[in-house]
């Protein structure tokens, strides 16, 4: 009778997860039609075919800290499929769906089935992958890049507890996988390289392929260091200031939200996550180095929030789109540790669809798919043009964060079709233009109320009215020169 009630559950937690899994692959490809986030706008001007390759290589991407492989790559794409909004996301849900699909067939061999399901059923409805999926920055494809070469680190990992040397076109998976993650996100790339020591020291125990992993990663070392020069040119000039400053506490609130769910499941997952741990150990102890994902997943995580701990020092990386990439190692820590539970005790397995449910619920709460335009940069300039009746808009690029060449590229998208609209920057050329009849109308993205007392005080203008508001701080007004000026 026990039998037959572990096996009912097996059969209904599966079925359930598995309608779940199709359901949230699905959900990938279901609003690729959304506007454009202003890091999504850079992406589009950053990999647009009809400047060339050139031009954007020594204006945009050797003056942007983020590596320049995503870039190129969608650059390519838009060359060969066209672009549009939807094609851009497009690139980025086929890698989330690829990341579905490699979490199942690039499992190791050893894994049991059932095993294989339940990390690529995480993968598939976690709440946070499948909004990243979707977004036109390099998240979707680093992720990727972070289970390829996770996976093959624990293909490799096995082959060293075997004390056997991994085939060579094991190294090449991990090595290749692990430089394309370093030179499309930074998290990616530390995440590369601290699987590699990782590596390192599973092949110190097992005295196996130690002199492989030390000069390979050495070598994918040398050929990523390059970017980090570029980095560091960057941030050194005066222009280069990190305008981030959330508190830390609240910070980590957020990720661990987003990441793992609402408050109630983020106490659910602990407590259960604290139990399984400690059966864990006390089921492995005599063997716990050869439990290599748990051992890799937790050396992962732990390491890459203390790198990131020491950095924010001095830049503040505690971003919740930053940590998406640490989420293929959270979800096979989750993997292993709700395999193990149902290994003990059958009737865990009904924790499995009961967390996807969860993020399924927390992924239809979210706004981002009810919300057409994230800014509101397509009224304003609808609004330049057929209230305003402008031919030259001056747009103010100071607060921006931006280069002035890339910024003007991204408000390119924005100018409706045959209006003739020519686009500035607000400058101390150009600034007499707004001062002139008829005036050009200044456009303020970002805008707050002390960005536009600065921007008043440094060119000497006041405001003929009060500014239109478009979304929630885009600013579109008329000024004349302040008295005495």
């Amino acid at each position: 009778m026990k039998q037959k009630i572990n096996r009912f559950f097996l059969i209904f937690s599966v079925s359930v997860s598995a309608v779940a899994t199709v359901y949230m692959l699905y959900q990938r490809f279901c609003y690729l039609q959304m506007g454009l986030l202003y890091d999504e706008l850079y992406s589009m001007a950053s990999s647009n075919p009809q400047y060339p390759f050139s031009f954007i290589w020594h204006q945009m991407m050797l003056q942007d800290i983020n590596p320049p492989l995503y870039n190129t790559m969608l650059y390519l794409w838009n060359s060969l499929v066209g672009m549009s909004v939807s094609k851009m996301r497009l690139f980025s849900a086929l890698a989330g769906a690829l990341a579905i699909a490699v979490s199942y067939l690039y499992a190791p061999p050893k894994w049991p089935g059932l095993k294989k399901f339940i990390f690529a059923a995480l993968t598939a409805c976690s709440a946070a992958l499948a909004v990243f999926s979707i977004y036109v920055r390099s998240y979707a494809w680093a992720i990727l890049s972070v289970y390829v070469f996770t996976l093959a680190a624990l293909r490799i990992a096995e082959c060293l507890n075997k004390h056997q040397y991994p085939a060579k076109t094991l190294w090449t998976v991990f090595f290749v996988s692990g430089l394309v993650g370093a030179y499309l996100h930074f998290f990616s790339a530390a995440l590369f390289f601290i699987t590699a020591l990782l590596l390192f020291i599973y092949a110190c125990c097992y005295k196996t392929a130690r002199k492989t992993i030390f000069w390979l990663t050495s070598a994918a070392f040398a050929l990523w260091f390059p970017w980090v020069l570029v980095t560091c040119r960057i941030m050194a000039a005066p222009t280069g200031i990190w305008y981030y400053d959330a508190p830390w506490p609240r910070a980590t609130w957020e990720i661990l939200q987003y990441l793992l769910g609402s408050s109630t499941v983020l106490v659910w997952i602990f407590s259960c996550g604290i139990l399984a741990a400690v059966s864990f150990v006390y089921t492995y102890r005599s063997k716990l180095l050869q439990q290599v994902d748990l051992i890799l997943s937790a050396g992962q995580i732990l390491l890459l929030v203390s790198v990131v701990a020491a950095v924010s020092f001095k830049y503040n990386l505690w971003m919740v789109r930053y940590f998406s990439i640490l989420l293929p190692s959270i979800l096979l820590l989750l993997t292993g540790l709700l395999y193990h539970l149902y290994e003990r005790h059958r009737p865990f397995i009904l924790l499995l669809p009961a967390l996807l449910l969860a993020w399924g619920y927390q992924y239809m709460k979210m706004d981002f798919k009810h919300i057409r335009e994230f800014t509101g940069l397509k009224d304003a300039f609808h609004f330049a043009v057929t209230e305003m009746k402008a031919d030259t808009l001056l747009i103010d690029t100071s607060q921006t964060g931006y280069t002035e060449v890339a910024f003007l590229r991204m408000m390119e998208y924005y100018i409706p079709p045959h209006s003739g609209l020519e686009i500035k920057p607000l400058n101390n050329q150009t600034v007499r233009e707004a001062l002139q009849e008829p005036k050009a109308p200044v456009l303020i993205p970002l805008c707050t109320q002390i960005h536009l007392i600065e921007t008043s005080l440094k060119y000497g203008l006041q405001k003929d009215k009060n500014p239109y508001i478009f979304g929630q701080d885009v600013c579109l007004l008329t000024v004349h020169r302040l008295a005495g000026k």
